[in-house]
């Protein structure tokens, strides 16, 4: 637990927000990758490709997303891109299924 918030250094708490968002980044470019796998099992090869190229660029942004302000925007945007994606592949899914 990371204690309580009144009793920490404003440094220590921005370096846990900053950890936060480091991990959060991690994990969503991981969930990319694991999405633009299905889209290829799927035939979705257009998909896939632009998926795999979001999860290098969270990679690569992941420190600039960790430490700004416009990381929160765009992780946020990335989180809701990931439903979004995970929805339409299950539908997909299921369509390959029925056929």
């Amino acid at each position: 637990m990371k204690g309580d918030l009144n009793s920490r250094t404003p440094q220590a708490v921005e370096q846990d927000l900053v950890s936060d968002r480091l991990a959060l980044a991690s994990r969503y470019a991981d969930c990319l990758r694991r999405l633009a796998a299905t889209a290829s099992r799927l035939g979705l090869a257009d998909l896939a490709d632009a998926i795999a190229d979001l999860s290098r660029a969270v990679d690569r942004m992941a420190n600039d997303l960790a430490v700004s302000d416009y990381g929160v925007v765009v992780l946020g945007r990335a989180g809701r891109l990931i439903g979004t994606v995970e929805r339409v592949l299950a539908k997909k899914s299921r369509e390959a299924v029925l056929h």
